[in-house]
């Protein structure tokens, strides 16, 4: 019989604490459910009232239990045989792996998972100081033109385009180019963490970022008699597919994590420069730790990429960049360049030129 069944599973026999319950209890509902439990079996029904008897005690149950374990036994034989046999199983198992060559012994240098911008950034960008939440680009704000955007490119492909001339009056005067015009194309798009990102597996063959990555190696310490075991980090480099390492750093960025984020973004621009997805997230990164000049600077390369994804936003960011630096003049060249374009931020940019 299971010591560990439950009171209210009245198909199964009396426990121990069962009895032991239905002695102690004053509440006749709680002594009728044992009741119900026991009936249909004459040794429990005499158990059950044997044990109601407030002055049996429990040495005198001894009776019972040698009663009850007898029925059982072959139950209580099996388990052990069980466990038994599990063990032997688990030494041999655990003497083959020691005795094999790829065993891992004690002194053997263990991988630990752990980048080292994850606990050492570089010193420029730990000096680095944040601007106020309310200050900054937010996260919220750049899914929802990502989001935006995306509905109005829909509908705009449902809908045929209707051209009005202006009459020769109302033409604005021109604005001033960004940079050379040269053909771009729209690169093919992935989502992660509901950013948008440039999908360079379609442009790139098996790209990849080295990083670095912490491996602890056991090296004897003697301190006083004892001979103790001290965990010397080593920083290894280690290659890590391109998506991955941008997935996580995305995921640092959508958390709010600039500084991290920038060390991570930094390191892909190191591999590849021209990397439209490094340049524009890096930029954000940038603005948000109050550093405008540089923010400006990767927004630029944006606008130089031959994938043409991120070039509104680019256009925008970079203005706020040239505004927040006080470079005024810079700022509003762009500003009017966007809303002669009449793109998404075209509206906005009329706003602040106001």
């Amino acid at each position: 019989m299971n010591s560990n069944q439950t009171n209210n599973d009245t198909n199964k026999s009396l426990s121990r604490e069962d009895l032991e319950t239905y002695r102690l209890s004053k509440d006749e509902t709680i002594k009728h459910v044992f009741e119900k439990k026991a009936q249909g079996s004459d040794f429990e029904n005499d158990a059950l009232e044997g044990w109601g008897d407030k002055s049996l005690q429990a040495p005198n149950m001894s009776r019972l239990d040698k009663k009850f374990l007898s029925s059982n036994k072959w139950i209580y034989w099996t388990a052990s045989t069980c466990s038994l046999i599990a063990i032997i199983i688990l030494v041999i198992y655990s003497n083959s792996q020691l005795n094999s060559k790829d065993a891992i012994t004690i002194n053997q240098s263990q991988i630990v998972s752990i980048e080292k911008t994850d606990l050492v950034l570089p010193d420029r960008i730990e000096q680095m100081n944040e601007l106020p939440a309310i200050e900054q680009i937010s996260i919220k704000t750049i899914k929802k033109d990502f989001s935006n955007q995306q509905r109005e490119e829909t509908t705009e492909a449902e809908t045929p385009i209707k051209i009005e001339v202006l009459p020769f009056s109302k033409v604005e005067e021109a604005t001033p180019q960004i940079g050379i015009v040269k053909e771009t194309i729209l690169g093919k798009e992935i989502y992660l963490n509901d950013l948008k990102l440039l999908d360079y597996r379609a442009y790139r063959s098996k790209s990849k970022i080295t990083t670095k990555q912490l491996i602890l190696t056991g090296t004897p310490a003697n301190i006083g008699e004892e001979v103790l075991t001290e965990e010397e980090p080593i920083w290894k480099d280690i290659d890590i597919p391109y998506v991955d390492y941008l997935e996580k750093t995305i995921e640092l960025f959508a958390k709010g994590q600039n500084k991290k984020a920038l060390s991570r973004f930094v390191i892909i621009l190191e591999t590849y420069p021209d990397d439209l997805n490094g340049n524009f997230y890096a930029g954000l990164c940038y603005y948000n730790l109050k550093e405008y000049k540089s923010a400006s600077n990767t927004f630029s390369k944006c606008l130089d990429s031959k994938y043409s994804n991120f070039n509104e936003e680019a256009e925008w960011y970079m203005a706020k960049s040239f505004l927040a630096e006080g470079n005024v003049t810079e700022g509003k060249v762009i500003l009017k360049k966007i809303k002669s374009d009449g793109g998404y931020y075209a509206k906005q940019a009329e706003k602040l030129l106001q």
